[in-house]
C-alpha cells in the first residue's frame, strides 16, 4: 500500500494511520482519494479503512470481470476482511455502465450485492444497462 498526503501520523504498534490533506492512496489495482483516511491493518493481514472528503473516491479492477468498481461519497468505510464498501452521504456506485445513487450504499464485493437506502423519505435511483451478448463464431 502506498499513501501520500499532506500529512500522516502512523502508529506501527496498532498498525493504525491517520492522513490528511490530499490523501491518495493505491494498492494494486485500488485507488482512494479523499480529504481523511485512517487506515488499520489486523493480526491476519486484512486491512480497512475510513475516509472523507468532498468528496472521497474508491476505484478497484473487480476481480473475474472486465468492469472497475467506482464510488463516491463524502465518507466510506472499507473492511477488507469481509469486502464490505459503504459508501454515505451524496453517494453513488458505478460498476461498468450501471450505476447506484442513494445516501448509504453498502456493496459486497465477494457476491456483488447492493444495497441502497435513501434518508427521510427520499428515494433511491439505480440504472442498469442490459449486458452485450458475445459475438457468436462465424461457422
Amino acid at each position: 500500500m502506498n499513501i501520500t498526503a499532506d500529512r500522516c501520523q502512523m502508529d506501527q504498534k496498532t498498525q493504525t494511520s491517520i492522513c490528511t490533506g490530499n490523501v491518495v492512496v493505491v494498492q494494486g489495482s485500488m485507488k482512494i482519494t479523499g480529504d481523511k483516511l485512517v487506515t488499520k491493518e489486523d493480526a491476519n493481514g486484512a486491512q480497512y479503512g475510513q475516509g472523507w472528503g468532498s468528496p472521497s473516491r474508491f476505484k478497484t479492477k473487480l476481480d473475474n470481470s472486465p468492469d472497475w468498481l467506482e464510488a463516491e461519497g463524502l465518507r466510506f468505510d472499507y473492511n477488507g476482511a469481509t469486502g464490505i464498501l459503504k459508501i454515505m452521504d451524496k453517494a453513488w456506485v458505478r460498476r461498468g455502465k450501471d450505476l447506484v445513487i442513494g445516501d448509504v450504499i453498502i456493496y459486497d464485493m465477494n457476491t456483488e450485492l447492493y444495497q441502497a437506502e435513501s434518508a427521510k423519505g427520499g428515494r433511491v435511483n439505480i440504472t442498469i444497462n442490459p449486458k452485450k451478448k458475445a459475438a457468436s463464431a462465424v461457422q
